[in-house]
């Protein structure tokens, strides 16, 4: 902004009017946000990143929202040392105004200015014309007054003719400068009597020389005080990587100009330049006068009375198309004018609808962030649950097997106590059988309790694995929700993303084609594009380059980018 308001002083000292001069607008920068979580599957350590960035992003936006709030917030700066009168407050928008009228005026005059030279190259035509015509001082310049001198131009090239055929002199189509010459000497050769076809037509080849080398002089003028200011001044000054309609329109228009233009200079040179030898015909122009002479004249012996007419209608249509080329050009500014204010509402009504919009996304996002942290949180309870289960099963397992053994071992050892009861009924007292009886019936009764003990751990771990098999399907039932209730939410982050990043785009373009417009017309409006209009004296020291100080903005723009 300070450097806008340092290029606008320079060349524009006073109070700036806003509707023409107004700060360069920088691109609205698009938020960097991710536009996709991660998946179901992922952890949530970025996620306390992500909120650190949210509150450095949130903090960044109400500094700028502060430095472009037009209002003070300060008490001190409300004080009665920092009020405005209110007198002068009345006075600014006027002031704006005259000013911005002030720079429009400039640039309407630079047109009129280029209008004044159009009309003094169409008041030296028709000077020429009048001349060549042999008008008298003040007499009006008409069509019939030109077809009766052709006419008569036309009875003395007849005579010539006649009097050449008669001393059987090879005629030829007086087309060229060096035909009439041609003529001439030989009507001095063979005729007996000077009749006054002889001094006619000498008279008429000093006039046509004349004539020609006048027109030639009135073409080069053309580009210099007409052609050559439109091309500098009268242009769309519009940036190709921007797409603006009205210029592309413009521009469209004015290249019809400029190649009618342009057509028109190089047939009236090359009818110039082929005077001298033998004239294009073919370059000749069909209108309503050159119809009149084709019947009043014999143009097919003669075509050379016809070079005049079509050089003077095509200096004039050269001035003609320069007119339209300047009032497209003033209509382009009234465009550019209103494109501007339309732009700049709109840019600033989609603005707020993105600032809407970003508002929207951070609550889809967070809803987005809090289903995938309650997603993940379930998952990992699933997770502990099922780990759980698997070290139940181990035990369940580790204890079915031990109760196997077990129950083995006491089948063999009541198997053998058993047998050493028959034994000691049958022979004579054994005490060392009768304590290895007893320690297998101890052994036994010890195995029968060890059971015992285990069919209740086994009915424990039963009873736990029911339970966590139950909690297992609850939260199994859970995480599918969580999972469905995830996608669905961040399916509509990922599409209002896509939405919302169109629509930053849209403002981005938006702010370009503002920026560029308000280029535009400072360009057209600025003094060293005036200047360059008028004719002052070199001693005038212009403004320094404001197309430079443009760029180098145009370059911070793009690094701040």
């Amino acid at each position: 902004m300070d450097t806008d308001r340092r290029i606008v002083e320079k060349f524009f000292p006073g109070p700036r009017p806003k509707p023409s001069l107004r700060p360069l607008r920088h691109k609205v920068r698009s938020k960097k946000r991710p536009k996709t979580f991660p998946d179901a599957t992922d952890s949530d350590e970025n996620f306390a990143s992500s909120q650190q960035d949210d509150v450095h992003m949130d903090t960044a936006r109400t500094s700028m929202e502060r430095i472009r709030s037009p209002l003070i917030t300060d008490r001190r700066k409300k004080s009665k040392k920092a009020m405005v009168p209110i007198e002068n407050t009345l006075k600014q928008p006027a002031m704006m105004t005259s000013m911005r009228e002030g720079i429009q005026r400039a640039y309407l005059d630079g047109l009129e200015f280029i209008r004044t030279k159009i009309s003094e190259m169409e008041h030296d035509v028709e000077r020429v014309r009048g001349t060549f015509y042999e008008c008298r001082e003040g007499e009006e310049v008409s069509e019939e007054k030109g077809e009766d001198y052709l006419k008569k131009c036309n009875e003395n090239f007849l005579k010539a003719n006649n009097e050449l055929r008669r001393k059987n002199v090879k005629l030829n189509v007086i087309d060229s400068e060096m035909k009439v010459v041609g003529v001439i000497n030989k009507l001095r050769e063979v005729a007996d009597v000077d009749q006054g076809e002889i001094t006619f037509i000498t008279e008429f080849w000093e006039n046509v020389k004349q004539t020609v080398e006048e027109l030639r002089m009135l073409v080069e003028r053309f580009q210099t005080d007409v052609l050559q200011r439109l091309n500098q001044s009268c242009t769309s000054y519009n940036n190709a990587d921007i797409n603006l309609e009205v210029s592309d329109r413009y521009m469209e228009e004015i290249s019809t100009y400029i190649a009618g233009l342009e057509r028109e200079i190089t047939n009236i040179r090359l009818l110039l330049k082929s005077y001298d030898s033998g004239i294009h015909q073919d370059l000749y122009s069909d209108s309503e006068f050159s119809d009149k002479l084709m019947v009043s004249c014999d143009l097919k012996a003669f075509p050379i009375l016809r070079l005049v007419p079509d050089l003077t209608t095509k200096v004039e249509k050269l001035c003609d198309i320069s007119r339209k080329w300047l009032d497209r050009d003033e209509q382009y500014m009234d465009e550019v004018n209103n494109y501007i204010k339309k732009t700049r509402n709109m840019t600033k009504k989609r603005e707020e609808v993105l600032k809407n919009q970003k508002e929207k996304q951070k609550k889809i996002e967070k809803a987005v962030k809090t289903a995938h942290i309650l997603l993940h949180n379930n998952r990992q309870k699933l997770q502990k649950i099922e780990m759980e289960l698997d070290n139940l099963e181990v035990q369940l397992s580790g204890f079915k097997t031990e109760k196997k053994t077990k129950h083995t071992e006491k089948s063999q050892k009541s198997s053998m106590a058993d047998f050493l009861k028959i034994t000691l009924t049958q022979t004579k007292k054994n005490y060392n059988l009768q304590m290895k009886r007893q320690r297998l019936v101890k052994q036994v009764h010890d195995l029968e309790e060890f059971l015992v003990s285990i069919e209740r751990e086994l009915s424990d771990v039963e009873d736990q694995m029911m339970v966590k098999k139950q909690e297992k399907f609850l939260l199994r039932e859970k995480v599918e929700t969580n999972q469905k209730s995830y996608e669905a939410y961040k399916t509509d982050f990922d599409r209002y993303s896509d939405g919302l990043e169109k629509l930053e785009q849209e403002v981005n373009v938006l702010s370009g084609q503002l920026l560029q417009l308000e280029i535009i017309q400072t360009y057209k409006c600025s003094p060293e594009n005036v200047e360059q209009i008028f004719d002052r004296p070199q001693t005038v020291k212009l403004a320094p380059s404001l197309k430079e100080k443009i760029k180098k903005k145009r370059k911070t723009l793009v690094t701040s980018e």
